[in-house]
């Protein structure tokens, strides 16, 4: 529906829409609008400005379950699908939400039981010990060598020096990323705080979760349709696999256990991307694009529940969170049963387990501000990433080094509630490893190596699908590189090691590093 006719209905049938729900409005059919103007009219709604806040009041009673929690079949839930903002973005957004997520990080870390807890504006000129919990706003090393970090809360601000001599809390502190948010156990006055230790927010569960039935949910992403690097018959292998007309016989009895199909962003290759992107398109529209997609996720039987996110080469805004595919670009998507769209990041439930799902643009800043991963592994590990977004609970924590919307009602890239799995992309690379009893997840690609990717030294490893049990919790990944066959991961009990996380070979650096 046209934005003209869709408000000259609205008016006729009563209703003026503000700017949030005519960007609602737009993402969705005929119909569907036809049935929620109708279906507020029926209920006797007396606001006459039609706003999201007031669609949410009602969107229970009209029987609308496209947004958060809804129901797959009866397996997979939505617990957290962010929608995108709208009207103008003010200086006091950006303060609301850095001071919602300092708010949530610091009850968590209150919760930890820290012994002397101050805020800074209460450490006075007398000398103690305390314990403060602040954002980190600089840090810089000193001529003596030293490193200086400085910090503030709600109250004030302060100056903390890590000492070069107490070496192992040194390399630590020195991985700390600015606005990251902790706890630091210091002593000193108002004048200048020594620490002596800091902790994290970390994520972390008691124990592993386990569901009930003997089923597999398969991770994947990256496809990058209409590049020409896209992978197709790859790509068709595995769906011709899942539906069970390829693979030896104890592969095509795993392929009916597979029930659930998670795709982690970058779906298609965009359009506008990065300069000179056309020379590579072979589908040269993000609408094309997303038909292709379409056409491909049909093959997939129908039995399989399928949750897709965008990533940063999809027709969403660059900047996180991103809202769902929208019906205008996505087109035949929404027509897919099996299919639900969500935001990027999101939360879902399968049968209870909590996945996180989340594309991971952020990755790549993260290796390039921690010299550790950046020197031992590059692009090569996400998961040991992942494992420092864990420990901070924050898929992005820097202001600057990425693109993102500040959000009136918090921040939605903090992980308050901790997941059973976080299912991550964007490095084409498949890992799979554990992290407190959560299992972190990293799906491979569907694209050959792009001139992008030699430039900055990726090396993707193409077609590699990490498969989980919800049962047992055991890990495969199975290979659809090869042209003629379709190859299990290494090992007699065809169960990935988790020590040894890559699809493939591990390296002799992740060898010393899993011997640590």
């Amino acid at each position: 529906m046209e934005k003209r006719e869709m408000l000259k209905f609205c008016r006729d049938s009563g209703f003026f829409l503000d700017r949030g729900m005519l960007d609602f409005f737009t993402g969705l059919e005929k119909g569907e609008i036809v049935r929620i103007i109708e279906g507020l009219k029926g209920l006797g709604v007396s606001e006459k400005i039609l706003t999201k806040e007031i669609f949410s009041k009602y969107k229970n009673k009209l029987g609308y379950s496209r947004g958060n929690c809804k129901e797959i079949g009866s397996n997979i839930k939505v617990l957290k699908n962010i929608e995108g903002n709208s009207g103008n973005i003010e200086v006091a957004d950006f303060v609301s939400h850095f001071r919602a997520r300092f708010e949530i990080l610091r009850d968590i870390l209150i919760k930890k039981g820290f012994e002397n807890l101050s805020s800074i504006r209460r450490i006075g000129i007398d000398n103690g010990i305390f314990c403060v919990i602040g954002m980190v706003f600089s840090k810089r090393i000193t001529k003596n060598k030293n490193l200086l970090i400085e910090i503030d809360d709600l109250t004030g601000r302060s100056i903390v020096l890590v000492n070069r001599e107490n070496k192992d809390l040194f390399e630590r502190a020195c991985d700390l990323l600015l606005d990251d948010i902790v706890a630091f156990k210091v002593s000193g006055s108002s004048k200048m705080l020594f620490a002596s230790d800091f902790v994290y927010p970390d994520a972390k569960l008691e124990r592993e979760s386990f569901g009930s039935d003997d089923e597999f949910v398969a991770f994947s992403g990256d496809f990058h349709i209409g590049s020409k690097m896209f992978l197709e018959g790859n790509l068709m292998r595995f769906i011709d696999w899942l539906n069970g007309e390829v693979g030896d016989d104890r592969q095509r009895i795993l392929a009916k256990k597979i029930k659930y199909l998670i795709l982690s962003g970058d779906n298609i290759d965009g359009v506008g991307i990065y300069p000179g992107q056309e020379k590579f398109l072979n589908i040269k529209s993000c609408k094309g694009q997303y038909e292709k997609l379409a056409e491909i996720l049909g093959w997939i039987r129908k039995d399989i529940e399928i949750v897709m996110c965008p990533g940063q080469y999809d027709a969403v805004w660059v900047g996180e969170p991103q809202p769902a595919i929208l019906d205008k670009w996505g087109g035949n998507l929404n027509r897919l049963e099996n299919l639900k769209l969500v935001s990027n990041p999101a939360m879902i439930s399968i049968k209870g387990l909590k996945i996180l799902m989340y594309h991971g643009a952020s990755i790549n800043y993260f290796i390039d501000e921690i010299s550790k991963i950046r020197i031992k592994y590059g692009h090569r590990s996400p998961t040991k990433v992942v494992k420092e977004i864990l420990k901070r609970r924050h898929l992005a924590p820097t202001h600057g080094l990425m693109d993102y919307i500040p959000c009136k009602d918090g921040d939605p890239m903090v992980i308050d509630t901790v997941p059973d799995i976080i299912a991550t992309a964007d490095q084409h690379r498949a890992e799979i490893n554990s992290y407190n009893n959560i299992l972190m997840i990293a799906s491979s690609c569907w694209q050959s190596r792009t001139p992008f990717e030699e430039k900055v030294g990726n090396i993707p490893d193409p077609c590699k699908v990490p498969l989980f049990n919800l049962k047992t919790r055991e890990v495969k990944i199975i290979d659809f590189s090869r042209d003629s066959e379709v190859k299990w991961e290494s090992g007699e009990d065809l169960v990935c090691n988790l020590e040894v996380a890559h699809a493939g070979e591990p390296s002799e650096e992740d060898k010393n590093e899993n011997s640590d």
